[in-house]
């Protein structure tokens, strides 16, 4: 059977990872969340000074990529690739409301944009891989057999979000969560660099009022029919 490039993108907490990591498993291909890589290096510059409460010293990162390396480790207890930066584990800490409200400012560098869709590349060059994030059918992989946008409401999306939080233990404030999914969307959407857009071949999905399991039912069929034409 042959295998062929995935590229899912769409707005923030829309399930794209979760849609991704599942068809990945069920089909045996390489699972990569661009998504994480832009935490990992939000975190990196968290912990090293870059940040000056919400101000970036935007040259002090610039000087610091070559030292950031950031992998993926499959985890037999979940099932699914945790993200590692320079070797240690850093799943749950990029998930952080701390980090998911700086992402957006770091993403739209265009040297940590450049760095990471480089890396991003590399990952998917020998095909057999589902990747999600912002621009992965548009910049990444332009030329990806099978482009999928989601989209849902702010709201909704919130609601994930502080869902997934609170499972998680952590502290959260959905107001907080809302105000930070809108002012990310208008980011990734109005960034010089790579904006969020859907591709002129991706098929739109709103996934507002579906479950996990349709969803992932939704994607298989779309996937088949891709590799049966």
């Amino acid at each position: 059977m042959k295998k062929i490039t995935i590229a899912i993108d769409g707005f923030s907490s829309c399930g794209k990872s979760t849609m991704a990591k599942d068809l990945a498993k069920r089909i045996g291909y390489v699972y990569v969340d661009s998504g994480a890589m832009y935490r990992a290096v939000t975190l990196y510059a968290m912990e090293h000074g870059c940040f000056e409460g919400e101000q970036l010293d935007v040259e002090k990162l610039r000087t610091m990529m070559k030292d950031i390396h950031i992998s993926f480790q499959f985890n037999p207890e979940t099932g699914k690739p945790d993200t590692y930066l320079n070797n240690i584990k850093v799943e749950n800490r990029i998930r952080s409301m701390e980090v998911s409200e700086r992402v957006s400012i770091v993403a739209a560098l265009d040297f940590v944009r450049s760095e990471m869709v480089a890396q991003q590349q590399v990952f998917g060059k020998e095909k057999g891989v589902v990747m999600d994030g912002r621009d992965i059918g548009t910049t990444v992989f332009p030329d990806a057999e099978l482009k999928i946008f989601l989209t849902a409401s702010p709201e909704i999306r919130a609601q994930r979000r502080y869902d997934e939080l609170k499972a998680k233990g952590q502290e959260a404030s959905f107001d907080e969560i809302l105000e930070n999914v809108k002012e990310r969307d208008y980011l990734d959407q109005h960034r010089d660099v790579s904006p969020l857009v859907k591709a002129e071949d991706a098929i739109l999905l709103d996934n507002s009022y579906m479950t996990i399991d349709q969803q992932n039912e939704w994607l298989m069929t779309k996937y088949q029919e891709v590799i049966e034409n």
